[in-house]
């Protein structure tokens, strides 16, 4: 059992600086902060399962598990690893569906650190005082999926549901996955239930998690394949389908939330197919002039100063 325990293991540990790794490649291509904000999830995650690790190897080859200082400063570390985890989640959601407001963005985090100090300094060491550390986490969850359901009952862009609907089953992975975290924990602290008994420190790991983390591990790799394979640094052409696909798929969206008008969308997809003004007039049919004041429109409204950053924008918000 410690054997199969241990390759489990290793093969979330590599899963997760796989997937962290290809986010970050993904990120230094298309500067799309939602690629950033999965990068530090996972490479967070990393660190969460890697100080379970610790656990294992500190109960065998030392004395220090039952040391207050080592369990204060440990689940300190946890409180960091799993801050990362969640707090990144929240902010590659609200990234995702455009949300700015700084107070927003920042208080379900602040909840979370505050929350778990409160359960790790102010309720006596006890099975309740455990479960209230760890379900700090899965409160964080259950908000984002919570916000998400908000969002997508209260838009009336029917482009923006369209495509929040598009991850539907990934979302449906963070509600079930959050319910299972959250019984989960139940069974391990208050009835010492687990799923590899043998193991020392097993109640600090829930699989559940694990389950749900390789879930979204797969979900970002395909994204991160897709978007590496539009070609970022070199604008596309227009005879690519793909990359026209996905200029389709989001450009109802971007224009709406830069108050650009239809002509100016038009304008917006032939910049992105790589077209100079020239061509974008002959292809709009109008005066060169015109396409010019068009272009120009639309860089003042997306506050950008040239094409290139524009482009790079838009591909961000993909």
């Amino acid at each position: 059992m410690e054997l199969l325990y241990f390759h489990l293991t290793v093969i979330v540990q590599l899963i997760s600086v796989i997937t962290s790794a290809a986010c970050l490649a993904v990120y230094l291509v298309s500067h799309r902060r939602t690629f950033l904000f999965a990068f530090c999830g996972f490479l967070f995650y990393f660190i969460d399962v890697s100080l379970i690790f610790q656990d294992e190897f500190v109960s065998i080859a030392t004395n220090l598990e039952s040391d207050p200082l080592y369990l204060t400063l440990r689940s300190l570390g946890s409180m960091v690893s799993g801050g990362g985890i969640y707090i990144s989640l929240w902010l590659l959601v609200c990234d995702f569906v455009g949300e700015k407001r700084t107070a927003l963005l920042a208080i379900p985090g602040a909840i979370f650190v505050a929350g778990s100090l409160a359960a790790l300094f102010l309720i006596p060491s006890s099975p309740l005082a455990r479960f209230a550390f760890y379900s700090m986490r899965t409160l964080l969850l259950l908000w984002i999926v919570v916000f998400i359901a908000f969002r997508y009952i209260t838009t009336l862009d029917p482009i923006e549901r369209g495509r929040m609907r598009r991850h539907k089953a990934l979302y449906l992975a963070l509600a079930v996955g959050g319910a299972c975290i959250f019984l989960e924990d139940i069974a391990s602290f208050f009835y010492g239930i687990t799923l590899f008994p043998a193991t020392h420190f097993n109640g600090e790991r829930n699989y559940s998690e694990e389950i749900l983390m390789l879930i979204c591990a797969a979900a970002s790799c395909v994204s991160a394949y897709r978007a590496l394979s539009l070609r970022y640094e070199n604008p596309p052409t227009r005879e690519d389908d793909h990359v026209e696909s996905a200029i389709e798929g989001n450009l109802e969206l971007y224009a709406k939330r830069h108050k650009l008008s239809k002509r100016e969308m038009e304008a917006l997809k032939l910049i992105l197919l790589g077209l100079d003004n020239q061509n974008i007039a002959s292809t709009m049919g109008v005066a060169p002039s015109t396409a010019k004041v068009h272009v120009h429109n639309i860089l003042q409204k997306t506050g950008h100063p040239n094409r290139q950053d524009l482009i790079q924008d838009f591909w961000r918000t993909w």
